[in-house]
């Protein structure tokens, strides 16, 4: 870190703390006294930083400097921005505490600053390193007025800042009710005017978040699982793929069971589809039609095989053309759902992503 250009630092205090519902990651915010810095970081299992933050400024609390000064070996010290590249050069106020608050995003791996006078710095829902693998991605802060190291411009943002009212709402639905078990009911009612027979369903038994079911129907075409549970938060990383993401955010799984599947298969299979199921954000990935992955022997033509079989995302209109059901799923939170079929197939076809 860069020195702030004092004598006399004390070392960053924590002013507020926030964990993301399964404990992935962590959001910070910390002040020298100086300035103040927003930061995301992943966590370990014991709830420790694991691996580099992700940090924004914020503002600084005294008068800006001309220059960055030189950086610290001790890597303690919060930089102090230089004037240029602040709209209040001669620094601000602490934060309100009272009114301030960290929303995430929904898919775990960023968040938004906000007070009562709106947004205030921007950690994005990206990887913490950019394409080349080698440079911090910058977070976005009201304060800062042109780009540097450790900010860019809130105005720069053109993807996140208009998504800040719907996160609050989507959040204060969980604080008020349980959207888990109205998506769950939603996505019954919806399955039975294809028409799908509900044979069974399979919670997962850990404590994760959010809660996901495996449903077991059978239709004209044969027995199959899907998910319940995908839906319910933005799967990452969909806006670096395609233009329109916010059509591609939402999912459900679904595969088709082989004949004849054992009571022990079945069991297998369908702890095999809530593992995948969580696999967006745990990868920090995104599943999208033409998407292959390893698939479980359950669903090889020969169990007995060596050889991996992949499997193949495939979107409504494809499923059509393979004969399967036309299965649409209702919208959640004003954002359409797909239906993404695990398709099996020989790795001898296997396409590549």
């Amino acid at each position: 870190m860069m020195e702030s250009g004092e004598t006399t630092v004390d070392l960053p205090q924590t002013l507020l703390w926030a964990e993301y519902p399964d404990g992935r990651y962590g959001a910070v915010v910390q002040s020298d006294g100086n300035s103040v810095y927003f930061a995301v970081q992943r966590l370990t299992e014991n709830h420790g930083w694991e691996g580099s933050s992700r940090w924004v400024w914020v503002r600084n609390l005294r008068p800006a400097p001309l220059l960055f000064p030189e950086t610290t070996s001790d890597g303690h010290r919060l930089p102090v921005v230089p004037e240029s590249y602040c709209h209040s050069p001669q620094g601000q106020v602490p934060l309100d505490l009272d009114q301030t608050q960290i929303v995430w995003f929904e898919q775990g791996i960023g968040a938004v600053l906000i007070d009562a006078t709106g947004v205030l710095a921007i950690l994005p829902p990206q990887s913490p390193r950019d394409n080349s693998g080698t440079s911090d991605l910058p977070g976005f802060s009201k304060e800062c007025r042109r780009a540097c190291s450790v900010a860019s411009p809130l105005e720069d943002d053109d993807l996140y800042l208009d998504d800040v009212p719907a996160l609050q709402a989507y959040w204060q639905s969980w604080k008020d009710g349980n959207p888990a078990a109205e998506w769950h009911q939603t996505l019954r009612e919806s399955l039975a005017t294809h028409p799908l027979e509900l044979c069974g369903e399979f919670a997962t038994v850990n404590q994760s978040w959010p809660p996901l079911k495996i449903l077991h129907c059978s239709g004209t075409t044969g027995d199959c699982l899907i998910t319940s549970g995908c839906a319910l938060r933005c799967q990452p990383l969909v806006e670096r793929e395609v233009l329109n993401y916010r059509e591609h955010q939402r999912f459900e799984l679904a595969i088709e069971l082989p004949e004849n599947t054992s009571a022990a298969n079945l069991q297998e299979a369908a702890a095999w589809l809530a593992g995948i199921a969580r696999y967006p954000w745990y990868h920090e990935t995104c599943f999208l039609p033409g998407h292959t992955l390893a698939t479980a022997a359950i669903f090889s033509a020969d169990q007995h095989d060596t050889q991996s079989k992949r499997t193949i995302l495939s979107d409504l209109h494809v499923a059509r053309h393979q004969g399967r059901m036309a299965i649409s799923l209702p919208n959640f939170h004003q954002q359409p759902v797909n239906l993404l079929w695990l398709n099996v197939v020989d790795r001898s076809v296997d396409p590549q992503r």
